[in-house]
Formats: structure tokens, sequence, C-alpha cells
């Protein structure tokens, strides 16, 4: 009996451990980002938001970033292409880019800089899959 409460907490410790989560992953510090610089990949389906907070740079006050989705035999297929601006206002401003509909798949984002040496850091970044939130 002992041993099946041990595997029952167990059990119980997994499906937590595998339960979805609002995002895919986020930055709890500074990263940065420059041009054709790749995030970590994500697997989702239907909705994805990528939100970048506090960002600065000594250069233009914007990032591009391109959303992808992994093909494995074959290119990668680009979903969506936007320019962050807003998250260089301030401590608190932030740039969000949504996206629905999506194919089941691994994602990822590439930044695009202005300039082949222009960088911008990045205070926080958050990948969410979780439109409910």
């Amino acid at each position: 009996m002992r041993n099946v409460g041990v595997v029952m907490a167990a059990a119980a410790v997994v499906t937590l451990s595998t339960s979805p989560t609002a995002w895919a992953w986020e930055t709890n510090a500074t990263t940065v980002w420059g041009d054709n610089d790749t995030s970590r990949e994500w697997v989702d389906e239907s909705y994805n938001e990528i939100k970048f907070k506090d960002c600065t740079t000594a250069t233009t006050k914007w990032i591009q970033v391109e959303r992808w989705q992994l093909v494995t035999l074959g290119l990668d297929t680009q979903r969506d292409k936007f320019r962050f601006t807003n998250c260089y206002n301030g401590t608190d401003a932030v740039s969000t880019d949504t996206q629905s509909g999506l194919p089941y798949g691994t994602y990822y984002f590439e930044t695009d800089a202005p300039c082949v040496s222009c960088v911008t850091a990045v205070r926080k970044i958050v990948v969410d899959t979780t439109k409910a939130d």
C-alpha cells in the first residue's frame, strides 16, 4: 500500500509539471538582440503572442521581429513580420504582436535590426501561447 502512495504522488508531480502554461517561455534578465538573432523554439497551436518590454538602443528606435514556423524537411515558413517601436518609450513600455489561426507546430522568432551593428537590449520578453489570459 505504501508503494501505491509513492506512485500516486509521483504521478501527481508529473501531471503538474506537464500541465500547459500561459506562456511558452519568458526572459527574466536583459537580453541583447541584433540582426538575424533567433529565439528559443516553442510548440504551439492556434495562437501566440510575443512581447518585448523596456527596449534600449544607441541607434534607431525600432526592431523588426519575424515569426517563423519550423519545417523539418524544407524551408521554414514565415508567419508574420512586424516592427516593435513602443517598447523604446520608457521602462515599462511594451510592444506586442499576436497571431491567431496558426497550425500546430514548432515556432521561433528572428530579429532584423536596422543595421548590421545595431543591437537592442530588451529587459523582458514573453512568448504567450494562451489567448485566455
